[in-house]
């Protein structure tokens, strides 16, 4: 992901979390400022289809957001993402982690094929009443 990129992934980011989405500011300080901050955006046709953002931290890596263009959604390329961020924590980290709302059905689904397990809920992460799953794979196994 670089800055020129910004705009596009907040479209994206605005439209699939209208309620909690990040900001551009939030973006270019992950882009920016934080060294254990790893975004990768997707693209087709010089479009920006989807974007990832993974933390690593020692031998732990975090996906800190992680979103499809809905217009693009059903083509494999949240799998691509997330294949992705596995591959690239996986040159350091040995876990790498999630949280997704208990409500998203869909994406825990991939997650899970994906060979993500439980580990637990966050309540009211997403705000009061809005519970997240907390989900991990462990990494070159």
């Amino acid at each position: 992901m670089e800055i020129d990129d910004l705009e596009a992934v907040y479209e994206i980011e605005s439209a699939s979390f209208p309620n909690t989405s990040w900001n551009i500011e939030s973006f270019l300080r992950e882009l920016t400022a934080n060294q254990f901050a790893y975004y990768f955006v997707l693209e087709k046709e010089d479009r920006v289809v989807g974007y990832c953002g993974v933390w690593l931290v020692i031998d732990q890596s975090q996906i800190t957001t992680i979103a499809v263009d809905r217009r693009e959604q059903g083509n494999g390329y949240g799998r691509q993402l997330l294949q992705h961020a596995k591959e690239y924590a996986g040159q350091s980290a040995d876990i790498l982690s999630l949280e997704v709302s208990i409500d998203n059905d869909r994406a825990m689904k991939l997650y899970e094929k994906e060979g993500f397990l439980y580990g637990g809920i966050r309540k009211d992460y997403y705000g009061p009443g809005k519970d997240a799953h907390v989900m991990w794979v462990t990494l070159n196994e």
